[in-house]
């Protein structure tokens, strides 16, 4: 809606209210939403600005940490206090996982794919507090389980490490993967929160559209 068409809605609402002897006093006029300001370009148009989440707590209140690991400590505090956040879409996660490893070229595999990746979102979803660390942690968590079934799986039947290659190629190999998985988890997670502040940014929006009609 553009800044025009705005103001002459405002402009018949107040006529209305004036015409029923309702208009408020100017210092009573209730105050235009804030919004955010707008980038520019492509980019802007597509991926706008959100506001957090209102009402929401302060996910690290009581935290008092400092010192040179307090980075680390920060999110360590946030993944306890929100374990399923993380946790289930973790399991969801390693289904997919195993799903897609199962046969990448029929339609199992590529199921498993969508059900990794949608549990990646879910969990920046869910995870508000910080969705790319939510995502990540529920990346690896995913991929080390499902590394350890894989493992244990050729364990029972006698094989041992050496059947994945040499200890350099197995563990350049696995830390590769890793490193994919993580990253995978870092763009759902960011995805899944940033659909849930645009949601509660155009909710705000409507509400406050319909309160000014």
């Amino acid at each position: 809606m553009s800044e025009d068409e705005r103001s002459r809605r405002e402009a018949r609402r107040r006529a209305r209210l004036a015409a029923r002897g309702e208009l408020p006093d100017a210092d009573e006029a209730e105050p235009e939403p804030s919004r955010p300001a707008q980038r520019g370009g492509f980019r802007g148009r597509m991926f706008p600005p959100a506001p957090p989440l209102p009402g929401r707590p302060d996910p690290l209140a009581g935290f008092t940490g400092s010192g040179p690991l307090r980075p680390i400590a920060v999110r360590a505090v946030l993944l306890r206090r929100n374990l399923l956040a993380w946790t289930l879409p973790a399991i969801v996660a390693f289904v997919g996982l195993m799903a897609s490893l199962s046969d990448r070229e029929n339609a199992i595999g590529l199921f498993g794919t969508f059900v990794l990746f949608g549990a990646l979102i879910a969990a920046g979803w869910f995870g508000w507090q910080r969705p790319t660390l939510y995502g990540t942690a529920a990346a690896l968590l995913g991929y080390f389980v499902a590394l350890a079934v894989i493992f244990a799986f050729f364990s029972s039947r006698g094989a041992g490490t050496a059947a994945f290659g040499g200890p350099i190629e197995v563990i350049s190999g696995f830390t590769v993967q890793a490193l994919f998985y993580g990253a995978l988890g870092f763009i759902g997670g960011w995805y899944g929160g940033y659909l849930r502040r645009r949601q509660t940014q155009i909710g705000a929006d409507q509400r406050a559209r319909q309160r000014r009609r």
